[in-house]
């Protein structure tokens, strides 16, 4: 799986040796290569992924896709807005895409993980 993220990695225009910091206290997004930074630091990404719609006048939209990661003992829910990366992750990784409403998501994350646990459970049943 860290071939996906090192392959998307070279179409990245920044070099693997500047990280960019980034933080759920002060971003609500992320940008695309801080997820692809943490999936080469060894974070497993799950195969469910939130997708909310966000829509501006005139038609405009962004899909912001919510990425459950898990390292060690710790969990954390990714912000990122889509984009040509992040949808060449979900496509290479099969990733199944869980449309979210605007009461699937609190701050600290808790509810929006019980909703991708929920579909990665029916999904498998």
């Amino acid at each position: 799986m860290q071939d996906i993220a090192a392959s998307l990695f070279e179409i990245e225009l920044r070099s693997a040796n500047q990280r960019r910091h980034w933080s759920p206290a002060s971003q609500s997004y992320a940008p695309a290569d801080v997820l692809l930074e943490y999936l080469a630091d060894g974070w497993n990404l799950s195969s469910v992924v939130g997708r909310m719609e966000h829509w501006y006048g005139a038609g405009r939209h962004v899909g912001v896709y919510y990425f459950e990661l898990a390292r060690d003992h710790r969990m954390m829910v990714m912000a990122v807005h889509g984009n040509p990366a992040v949808h060449r992750l979900v496509w290479e990784r099969r990733s199944r895409i869980v449309p979210l409403g605007a009461d699937d998501r609190l701050m600290d994350g808790r509810l929006l993980r019980y909703t991708l646990y929920r579909a990665l459970m029916l999904s498998a049943g």
